[in-house]
């Protein structure tokens, strides 16, 4: 019986990537990539994983994957060990091919399954190959332009989520380019690859985020601030540079907000952006400090002073949760619909 992990949970899904060693190229040829292609359909035959979407590069290729049975690593291992030996067969050379076993990150909620796929489709796109995701021959976007595919690839998910969003409920090419077709904001895409840094965390709140209320995101802030200082907490659910941006507007727009404390009036907008930062895009206080120029102790002192207010202080509660859900509906908001009507 295999020993089940987080990696290896059974119906999990994953995010899996990988690259060749030292950069070299992973796939010199059509041939070779439709080979790799081969070991992944024998793969999906035996019942081991499923192949929701995937696209492959010359160097590296990223998947979209879920393990029925928990075996996801022990398969995905074999596909490239058969690949591996088969390339350097046929090349008499030896060694290893790509780098490392392979990096996969867990999927646990609707929302970011869904950028997932609009990320992996574009990846041609984004490495100038190709001016739209259908033109590529070595992706499921490809495939999803067409009413049919290859037969290990399991459409089910991505057509229930497109004809929920069609009005004639049914699957067609052109329902998937309104569903799919758009690329990620440059600020989705860096969450998307900040995300992979990562380690594994149990929950990631991004469904229930970005349909919250601001008393929900409230409560949510509250406590994740309450979580032990100077460590990375949680997945980020907004990318520092666009909360950066969003927070100067703000600012521009409100003007001068000063709080009270121990006597002193203080600007809040430097304890709201470090605060934000924190909560957000889980950076480090060393992260914070060094976006907003402050000293470790000085962004110490106002991540604290942050959690305090977001306990005592209602107006300033209010206001930070109102920000912080424009932040998110800004961020996510393309997808938000799409996960309201669709099924997991």
């Amino acid at each position: 019986m295999p020993r089940h992990g987080r990696l290896d949970a059974p119906g999990a899904w994953h995010h899996v990537m990988n690259r060749g060693v030292a950069r070299r190229t992973l796939f010199e040829s059509n041939h070779d990539i439709r080979t790799f292609l081969c070991f992944l359909a024998r793969a999906v035959r035996a019942g081991r994983i499923e192949v929701h979407a995937y696209c492959v590069l010359s160097t590296h290729f990223h998947m979209l994957l879920r393990s029925p049975n928990g075996d996801l690593s022990g398969a995905l291992q074999e596909v490239q060990n058969r690949y591996a030996r088969w390339f350097n067969r046929g090349r008499q050379r030896d060694g290893p091919l790509m780098r490392g076993r392979f990096l996969s990150k867990r999927v646990g909620t609707l929302s970011y399954r869904c950028h997932l796929v609009r990320y992996i489709d574009f990846n041609a796109v984004d490495a100038r190959l190709v001016s739209t995701p259908a033109l590529y021959p070595h992706g499921s976007a490809r495939w999803y332009a067409r009413r049919s595919g290859p037969p290990w690839l399991t459409r089910s998910w991505i057509e229930s989520v497109v004809r929920r969003q069609s009005p004639h409920a049914e699957f067609g090419p052109a329902s998937y380019s309104s569903t799919f077709g758009e690329p990620l904001s440059p600020g989705l895409r860096r969450l998307v690859e900040r995300r992979t840094t990562f380690p594994e965390n149990a929950v990631d709140p991004l469904d229930e985020l970005i349909h919250a209320a601001p008393p929900g995101v409230l409560d949510w802030m509250r406590r994740k601030a309450a979580l032990a200082d100077g460590t990375k907490v949680g997945y980020p659910v907004s990318d520092p540079e666009e909360l950066d941006g969003f927070v100067a507007l703000a600012a521009s727009a409100r003007g001068d907000w000063h709080i009270k404390q121990s006597r002193k009036s203080l600007s809040a907008w430097p304890i709201v952006r470090v605060g934000l930062l924190r909560d957000l895009c889980a950076s480090t206080l060393e992260d914070a400090a060094s976006r907003t120029g402050m000293s470790c102790n000085a962004a110490w002192r106002a991540h604290r002073r942050h959690r305090d207010l977001l306990t005592n202080d209602p107006e300033y509660s209010r206001l930070v949760a109102e920000l912080a859900t424009s932040v998110l509906r800004r961020c996510h908001g393309s997808m938000a619909h799409v996960v309201a009507h669709s099924a997991s």
